[in-house]
């Protein structure tokens, strides 16, 4: 595990590597912190964009990452930090254009925290052909820990297709182990044998559930915009880069839901 002082080093060289104008008017700049933070119901933050008297700035917990991270090893606890810097400066962002999308998400997130209710003991993740659902499985599996390490993952597809040779050098570039079996195809006993069906777009969400009606209050999306394969193979690196980042912020919704989180 990456130490504070490591920590913050990893967090420069992240900066470092945006283009300045982003940080423009952020004049407080990005503070890390090395205390734990929760919110008022017990949840980690992990960081948080401040606009007020003193002006615009960021604040990162370092003690928050360790809480939820800590068994990770020192790549995936950089991706941590990395995601949640450009989660706060799009805040900054927004807020300079005016804009609060943003914010009035996050506020919608903490009310739908939970996955709608429903208790999660296994996870069905879908797309149209098996490729990128399968490597969601394969990221979630490797990765879970404490009270998700006791969840069960599957793939699907709307469709059984065919792995693409360059999707699958990208996962073995990114050391994402895809299960060894043949692409499957989703039906209505898979479906209603899962807690929660993840979907890679709303397309695919919408298509479960026009196909399953009496199970749609388990179909879900894994991220607020649409996760696609690229259109040129050399854009299969970043799309699952983006697939790593979602499946483990899953990860972490199911560490913060667990009976003894608190």
């Amino acid at each position: 595990m990456l130490s504070y002082e490591e920590a913050g080093l990893v967090l420069d060289e992240l900066a470092d590597e945006l283009p300045e104008g982003i940080f423009e008017n952020l004049n407080g700049g990005v503070n890390f912190v090395e205390e734990a933070v929760t919110a008022e119901d017990g949840r980690y933050t992990l960081g948080t964009y401040f606009r007020n008297g003193m002006g615009r700035y960021i604040e990162l917990y370092y003690g928050s990452f360790v809480e939820l991270y800590g068994e990770m090893d020192d790549e995936l606890f950089r991706r941590r930090l990395k995601s949640t810097l450009h989660h706060e400066l799009t805040h900054h962002i927004e807020s300079m254009a005016g804009d609060r999308s943003l914010e009035h998400w996050d506020d919608r997130q903490s009310e739908l925290c939970g996955f709608n209710g429903i208790d999660v003991d296994s996870i069905l993740f879908v797309c149209d052909d098996n490729a990128l659902s399968m490597a969601a499985e394969a990221v979630f599996n490797a990765n879970k820990q404490g009270h998700s390490a006791l969840v069960t993952a599957y793939s699907a597809g709307l469709t059984a297709g065919e792995l693409a040779p360059k999707f699958v050098k990208a996962c073995e570039s990114l050391d994402i182990s895809l299960p060894q079996r043949r692409p499957t195809e989703i039906t209505r006993e898979l479906l209603s044998s899962y807690d929660i069906a993840l979907c890679m777009t709303l397309a695919q969400a919408d298509e479960l559930s026009r196909r399953y009606q009496d199970l749609d209050e388990r179909v879900m999306c894994l991220a607020e915009d649409d996760i696609k394969p690229p259109v040129l193979a050399l854009g299969w690196k970043k799309t699952l880069e983006r697939l790593l980042d979602e499946v483990l912020a899953v990860i972490d919704e199911l560490e913060q839901e667990a009976p003894d989180a608190f």
